[in-house]
Order: structure tokens, then sequence, then C-alpha cells
């Protein structure tokens, strides 16, 4: 599982920056946005796969919170969701 997942406001509008650390055997990561309250299992989507551990997030909403998760994929399979972490978008 993804551990120390940042989500922070970014200098753009619509933009969030993640960050988290690395995930021994994860071969890529598979981020989701949730718009809506991180207790809405179904407003969950996904935003967006990489192998890198640091991504920007475009198109949200201005001037609201946004909920993030994510969970690598790799030798051992699907890990659970990392933490949620959230951040106001400009």
């Amino acid at each position: 599982m993804p551990l120390k997942l940042r989500a922070r406001i970014s200098d753009h509008i619509g933009e969030a920056r993640l960050d988290w650390a690395t995930t021994r055997g994860a071969s890529i990561y598979v981020i989701e946005h949730n718009g809506v309250s991180p207790d809405d299992a179904g407003a969950w989507k996904q935003v967006a796969e990489t192998t890198r551990i640091k991504h920007v997030v475009s198109g949200l909403a201005s001037a609201q919170v946004h909920w993030f998760r994510v969970r690598a994929i790799g030798t051992k399979g699907k890990s659970p969701w990392s933490d949620v972490a959230f951040t106001l978008v400009r």
C-alpha cells in the first residue's frame, strides 16, 4: 500500500499535486479522485495510472476540496488503497 500520500494545492487553477512513498515491488500506481466526499464509495473515479511516485491531476473544479487515494500494482498484485489525502484546488 502506498504510504505518506500528500495532496497539495498547485499554483495552477484546477490542479492538485500528489506524491507518496515508493512501494516495494510496485510497477504501476493507480490514482483515484473523489470530489464529493471520501465516504461516498460511488464517487471514487480513476484519474490516472503512473510509474512515478508523484502526479499532477488537472481538470478539477476550482474553489473546492478534492480527495485522492492511490494503490500500487506489482509483483504481489493490487495493494489496498492508501490513506485518503485532500487539498483545496484553486
